[in-house]
């Protein structure tokens, strides 16, 4: 009997192993495919936290400018890449305080995260950041590529421009349905990468 015990812990763990490597080979999957926008307002006040959310309302139809012919996110980080320089005046300009705007392009650890018509887990992704004067306040996160945000739409509307720009952007069926799912085992996916992302400190 104890034996027996031992056996089904054994293969419990070893079960839990290759579901969490699963779902963070589905994560990495879908990291490899977006790029997150990161907007990191100057502080806490009520005029930079305004000023943040005006800063991305200017950014979002540019980058979905910038992107639009873009196959992939590796075109479109190469085309983000060279207007890095552009997108700090432009996020200056709406600033407007006389504080600068630093854009920059990398890796950076997201927490799992709700968008209303679609969801992302927990995970390493590419993102732009752009750093509002000091960057010491609290932050907006969304999608640069494929351009899924339109912060000010009505949710049919956003449905539908999800899809399209998910589609566009070669996003297969299953990784839209991954993100758009509300289905228990897509969630419990989910918890699963919280749980790794506790468990190792990343």
């Amino acid at each position: 009997m104890k034996r027996y015990g031992i056996l089904l812990l054994v293969t419990m763990l070893l079960s839990g192993a290759a579901l969490s490597l699963r779902v963070a080979a589905e994560q990495s999957e879908l990291a490899s495919r977006l790029i997150r926008l990161h907007v990191v307002a100057a502080s806490d006040s009520v005029g930079d936290q305004a000023r943040k959310l005006a800063v991305r309302d200017a950014l979002l139809p540019e980058l979905a400018a910038l992107t639009a012919d873009c196959a992939d996110a590796e075109s479109a980080a190469a085309v983000l890449t060279r207007a890095l320089p552009a997108l700090e005046d432009s996020a200056a300009r709406t600033l407007g305080t006389g504080e600068p705007a630093a854009a920059s392009l990398g890796w950076e650890r997201f927490p799992r995260r709700d968008y209303g018509s679609f969801s992302l887990p927990a995970g390493n992704y590419r993102a732009l950041r752009i750093t509002l004067g000091a960057g010491e306040g609290h932050n907006w996160w969304c999608v640069a590529f494929p351009a899924l945000c339109l912060p000010a739409a009505e949710p049919e509307e956003e449905a539908a421009a999800f899809d399209e720009a998910a589609v566009a952007a070669g996003l297969t069926d299953s990784e839209i349905e991954y993100m758009r799912s509300d289905a228990p085992t897509v969630r419990f996916k989910f918890r699963v990468l919280d749980w790794l992302a506790e468990l190792f400190g990343s």
